[in-house]
């Protein structure tokens, strides 16, 4: 499965770029707050990617940040919630904006984003306010620096764990040994999920 892309941006349009990695160009799709910082870079980029299968089609989807990759995973388990209504959520609310309107029951915020009417964002809220209320617990329990654990977490959902056993994992093993880099703190959590 595809994780990360870096490589150089060649061309945008309405709802996707296309980057080039290594000669080779991959069409990812992602949310216009992206698309709009991706217009001005000139280096190569890293993003973040979800591979999304069904019958009939392959896409990628892309991110610049793993949190967003991390709730999009989620956004698109709630019944009625495909990624491109996922996707259009980031073009409209942040990743910080949309956790607080589904914690806060705010369906007038999640209403904006087109494609989501009332019932939708009740069950935006319905399936997803527990489990986004227990993440932000854990990172409150903890004086841990967010972005390795992240990166850790985005690593192993993006190998088909769900966020909630792969931040398990992952803090269980942080909190074992803290000064573990990611790549190292990445394999010790694998094996942890591996035994159980």
């Amino acid at each position: 499965m595809l994780a990360t892309l870096r490589g150089r941006v060649r061309h945008i349009a309405g709802d996707h770029c296309i980057l080039e990695v290594n000669g080779v160009g991959y069409h990812v799709l992602l949310s216009l707050a992206a698309l709009e910082k991706l217009s001005h870079a000139e280096e190569e980029v890293l993003l973040y990617t979800y591979l999304y299968h069904k019958e009939d089609a392959m896409t990628l989807y892309g991110f610049l940040h793993p949190e967003e990759k991390n709730l999009f995973a989620q956004v698109i388990t709630v019944s009625g919630i495909g990624p491109k209504t996922a996707l259009a959520i980031f073009s409209v609310l942040s990743p910080n904006h949309f956790r607080r309107a589904v914690l806060a029951e705010d369906t007038g915020a999640l209403c904006e984003v087109p494609g989501i009417g009332l019932k939708s964002a009740q069950r935006l809220i319905i399936e997803l306010k527990s489990r986004l209320a227990k993440e932000d617990g854990d990172q409150k329990s903890t004086t841990t620096p967010g972005l390795p654990l992240e990166d850790a977490v985005a690593a192993l959902v993006a190998l088909g764990y769900t966020s909630t056993v792969a931040s398990g994992a992952v803090k269980e093993t942080w909190r074992e040994n803290p000064n573990l880099k990611v790549p190292d703190l990445i394999r010790r959590a694998l094996q942890k999920l591996v035994k159980k």
